[in-house]
Order: structure tokens, then C-alpha cells, then sequence
């Protein structure tokens, strides 16, 4: 009866090459997290702001809300005037505010990240 001597596991080039890979989608996740941990905190004050407008609020009080907030939270980035369209919903019975945005990163050497936010809050007056 013949015993085969049978060698299993990985070689050297594959090493190589899962330690690349890994490497990137960790470079790639660093750069990033500081771009999406500033959307959620966007995306909580634009909720806020949609969950507290008062009847009568025009455009200009609720985009003096949102800016208030965004320095509170230290967003730099994005502003209200900029980035936030505010309009009636078409029922007339509430406001519909727009976020559109983008935002860049350097990802290696001239090669950049951009990554594109587009969002509809609902808010109905109280």
C-alpha cells in the first residue's frame, strides 16, 4: 500500500496575494469610513430638523436649523444653502426637503473616491 505524502495549504505567492488583496479592502474601507460616519450625522440632523418644523416655518428658519446643527455636529462639508432643497409636497400638506451632495476622498496617489448622496425627508408641520 502506497502512502502519499501530500502537502496542503498555501504557498508563498498565495500569501502574497491575500495579504494584498486584504491590505486594499482595508485601505479602501479607511478612507472610507470618515465619509459615511459624516453622512449618518447629516442624515440624523436632517431628521431632526423633518421631525420638528413648526407651521409657518418658511424655507429660510428651517435652513438656519439645519446649519445650526450641521456646526453643533461639525460638518464643514455640506451646507444648507448649497446642498438642501426645500419645497412644499405636492398635497400641500407638508414640506419635502432634498439632500444632494458629493463627497471626494484621495484614495492612492491620483486616484480619488467620490461618493454621491441623494435623500428625500418627508416633514409634516406640527
Amino acid at each position: 500500500m502506497k502512502s502519499h505524502n501530500h502537502q496542503a495549504g498555501l504557498t508563498l505567492i498565495s500569501w502574497i496575494i491575500l495579504i494584498a488583496l486584504i491590505t486594499f479592502v482595508v485601505w479602501f474601507g479607511f478612507r472610507l469610513f470618515p465619509i459615511y460616519m459624516e453622512y449618518y450625522s447629516i442624515n440624523s440632523t436632517m431628521n431632526t430638523v423633518a421631525s420638528h418644523i413648526d407651521v409657518g416655518e418658511t424655507p429660510e428658519q428651517i435652513r438656519l436649523s439645519i446649519d445650526n446643527l450641521f456646526t453643533i455636529n461639525g460638518v464643514n462639508d455640506v451646507t444648507p444653502k448649497d446642498n438642501v432643497t426645500i419645497a412644499p409636497s405636492p398635497e400641500g400638506t407638508g414640506i419635502i426637503m432634498t439632500l444632494d451632495y458629493e463627497s471626494r476622498t484621495n484614495f492612492v496617489g491620483n486616484v480619488d473616491l467620490l461618493v454621491h448622496f441623494h435623500r428625500t425627508y418627508q416633514a409634516n408641520p406640527h
